[in-house]
Parts: structure tokens; C-alpha cells; sequence
């Protein structure tokens, strides 16, 4: 009989566990923080799994502003860290990964109208270029903000780190991790960027099993200035970070429908199991 209560207690409790690490239902709101992955906006309705349309974007940009979310860009989080603040109700951060064209000729003036921001990880060794790597949802037809243009949209656009040629580190050696840094980094001088120190993992790869060499690459990371480094995950953030590189984020899929985004809003994805 006791062992049979303490089974269901143990269920219980760690079905709870199991509860609080993905929700973070024993988290605060003033700690929650949800991060949002985008990629590419169409004007012409296609859609896929990174390629949404503008109808359905300005709706969720609706959604946001109606109920009161608090849209941020990720240097906030440092300025609110240094002067140990609570994050604003509902904090959302808006994050559109590679840097293609459309994020210039339709992101952008859609952040100047809902007065919101976008954090823009770049492919900075393709500035300006054709997406050229592999990819079941990327065409030679996708084109790439140029210099001009990423700094025209620095009102209302961060630029971050997403790599030099669109590599997953997880397929990389550490030294082939280090030159691609170092050549982000020649690219962001030569070119005169404002990039923030903020790495999105392509394809959401990094070593992700812990041990010596995971922790070689987070010091790899710091050495190179690089204060954030985000990845998928699908869970909603709790601020501040537990670990800085190993930032989460909602993946935000073009054939979402209303309903879908709601629930990601709320839990980090549309499927509790």
C-alpha cells in the first residue's frame, strides 16, 4: 500500500516537474520571456515552414499590440540586467533569422508602423547575395539585405550573429567555429555594422552534449565577445538567462494557423505532448 502511494506521488511530482521545465508555471510573469523565430515574409501568400505571409504576420502583430504584449530587442535584456529590473508584462522579443530582402522591403516598415522591434541574425558572409546553402525551404531567388539596407533599418532593427556562410556548428570542428567568427567579425568591420553581440545557432546546431567540448565552445563563444547565443527549443525564457547560450526560442512556422500562435504565445508550442 505505501509503495503504491509513493509511485503515484513520484508520478505526480514528476509530471509536475516535467510541467514547471517547460511552462515554467512556477516562474513569475515579470521573468517570463518569450522569443520568437522568424524568417522570411511573402506578399504573395505562399507559405511554408520558414516563409510567412504578410495577411497573416500583421495579424499576429494584431494579436500582440491588442493584448498588451511588451515587444523587446535583445539589448534590453542587458541594460534591464545591469540595473537588476524585472522584465516588462508579457515580454516577447521578435527574431527573423538570415537577413533576406523581405525583412528590409516588408518587415520593416511594418515595425515603424506598430512601433515595435526585430532582432535580424545574419548570414554576414552573404550580405547583399543569393542564399546559396542547403536547404529544403531556402531558393537561389531569396536575396539578402544589402549593406545599404542594413543600415537604413537600424531604427527599428538589431542585427545579429548567423555565422558567415549559413554553416551548422554542430558539423564543425572548434577551429572551423573560430574562423568563422573571426570572419564575421572582419566582415562586420570592414563593412561598418552595428551587429550586437548575439549568435542564432543555424539550423538551432551547437555541441549539445555537455561535457569538455561543450564547454570549450561556450568559451570559444566568449572569447569572441558574443554575450547570447540562442537556439530552438520551443520553451518560453525565464530572465535572467540560467545560461546565456542556451537561450530558447518559439519557432514561429509559416502554416501556423491563429490558434497555433496563441498557444505558442502561451505554453512554447501548439502541442502540450
Amino acid at each position: 500500500m505505501i509503495y503504491g502511494i509513493f509511485i503515484v506521488v513520484f508520478i505526480i511530482v514528476s509530471f509536475l516537474a516535467f510541467l514547471n521545465f517547460q511552462f515554467k508555471l512556477l516562474s513569475s510573469a515579470s521573468k517570463k520571456v518569450r522569443i520568437l523565430e522568424y524568417h522570411s515574409i511573402s506578399i504573395d501568400g505562399f507559405e511554408d515552414q520558414i516563409t510567412i505571409s504578410k495577411e497573416k504576420i500583421i495579424e499576429q502583430f494584431d494579436y500582440l499590440k491588442n493584448n498588451h504584449y511588451t515587444i523587446l530587442s535583445l539589448s534590453d535584456f542587458e541594460e534591464l540586467n545591469n540595473k537588476k529590473q524585472s522584465l516588462p508584462p508579457r515580454s516577447v522579443v521578435l527574431t527573423f533569422d538570415d537577413g533576406f530582402l523581405d525583412n528590409y522591403s516588408e518587415l520593416y516598415p511594418l515595425l515603424k508602423q506598430y512601433n515595435f522591434k526585430a532582432v535580424c541574425f545574419i548570414v554576414l558572409g552573404r550580405i547583399g547575395q543569393k542564399a546559396d546553402w542547403n536547404g529544403k525551404f531556402v531558393s537561389d531567388n531569396m536575396i539578402m539585405m544589402s549593406k545599404r539596407q542594413l543600415l537604413e533599418v537600424s531604427s527599428h532593427i538589431e542585427l545579429g550573429y548567423h555565422t558567415f556562410k549559413h554553416d551548422n556548428y554542430a558539423d564543425l570542428t572548434l577551429e572551423e567555429i573560430e574562423k568563422d567568427l573571426q570572419l564575421c567579425q572582419e566582415v562586420i568591420k570592414k563593412e561598418g555594422l552595428n551587429v550586437i553581440p548575439a549568435l542564432a545557432y543555424t539550423y538551432g546546431g551547437y555541441y549539445r552534449k555537455k561535457g569538455i567540448k561543450q564547454d570549450q565552445f561556450f568559451k570559444l563563444l566568449e572569447k569572441y565577445g558574443i554575450k547570447y547565443g540562442l537556439r530552438i527549443g520551443n520553451r518560453i525564457n525565464v530572465f535572467p538567462f540560467k545560461n546565456k547560450y542556451l537561450i530558447q526560442r518559439i519557432d514561429i512556422r509559416g502554416r501556423d494557423t491563429m490558434e497555433d500562435f496563441k498557444k505558442k504565445l502561451i505554453f512554447g508550442r501548439k502541442k502540450i505532448f
